[in-house]
């Protein structure tokens, strides 16, 4: 009995720490306008909403989004298609959400800006990517293969499909 017990506390224990999520999708926010902490340009809302198009069909099950205009209404059309909460993260402590997407389960949608999008990729896969101040169509997905996360480019747009 004790030790059925411990083979149990063990597996769970175990699977808790080899919890990933599956996939992992990171972007820039849309565009958008001038100011200290922006909105998004028509252009931008445009984007958002195909990006929320885009990603509804990977199901996601956790949505993240720094605390900013330009990045929580770049997630906004998918948390309404999703019904999913949008959590917030320090784009300061990349480190720490990265140890924390680490242990999620399911697929994850992270929206960031042009410096820390790349830092997460590379903090959590590896790879190097690059977004210039100019580009907002980069998608990365991070797809778990064995214990390595595989890097897939995408595009999003702001024209209609």
């Amino acid at each position: 009995m004790k030790f059925s017990l411990l083979a149990v506390i063990a597996l769970l224990f175990s699977s808790q720490l080899l919890a990933q999520p599956e996939q992992i999708f990171l972007l820039r926010h849309s565009e958008k306008a001038s100011g200290s902490d922006p909105s998004l340009t028509d252009k931008g809302k445009l984007r958002a909403n195909n990006i929320a198009k885009q990603l509804q069909s990977a199901k996601p099950t956790q949505l993240f989004s720094t605390n900013y205009n330009r990045t929580q209404q770049t997630i906004a059309p998918l948390a309404r298609a999703t019904s999913l909460k949008v959590q917030s993260y320090n784009p300061r402590e990349l480190v720490q959400f990265a140890g924390e997407l680490k242990l999620l389960n399911g697929v994850a949608v992270v929206v960031g800006h042009s410096n820390t999008t790349p830092q997460l990729v590379k903090l959590l896969s590896g790879h190097r990517v690059n977004i210039e101040e100019d580009e907002y169509d980069k998608l990365y997905e991070l797809r778990l293969h064995g214990d390595e996360y595989q890097l897939i480019r995408h595009k999003t747009s702001f024209k209609a499909k």
